[in-house]
């Protein structure tokens, strides 16, 4: 069961190196496309977790006979194009890293970079959906 983060909760979460993330995520399953910068193929990503300041992702590295290397995505920027309620919205965002790799599958971090206030409202709102449970399934 989720809780909400209080202060404290995360003071001592920090203090004893289990989570020194800032903002809570939320489970969810979700898609996101995503293209690297100077790359105009977009591929296909799952949402693993989300928070308002980043997402874990999983998605297939190889596409078109192509490899995308762990070392080309670490601090790699890219735009992450959202399906919402039947339109797209994109935000920019930077690889940190790949945590996992399995046979044809990366795990990677992403923080979002330079939202707008109006991205940053789509963005809470999908969050705000998989937070209080109302979304089961990816929305088409």
């Amino acid at each position: 069961m989720l809780q909400r983060a209080g202060r404290n909760s995360i003071a001592r979460a920090a203090a004893s190196g289990s989570d020194k993330r800032r903002f809570a995520r939320v489970p969810c399953a979700l898609r996101v496309d995503f293209s690297l910068l100077g790359h105009d193929q977009w591929l296909p990503a799952e949402i693993l977790d989300l928070s308002v300041a980043g997402m874990r992702i999983k998605f297939n590295p190889f596409r078109r006979g192509r490899t995308l290397r762990p070392e080309l995505l670490e601090r790699a920027d890219g735009i992450f194009r959202f399906p919402t309620r039947g339109v797209f919205f994109q935000l920019d965002g930077r690889f940190l890293k790949v945590y996992h790799r399995e046979p044809g599958l990366f795990t990677a971090g992403v923080e979002f970079v330079g939202a707008s206030p109006e991205e940053q409202f789509k963005l809470v709102s999908i969050y705000a959906d998989f937070r209080r449970g109302r979304v089961r399934t990816p929305p088409l």
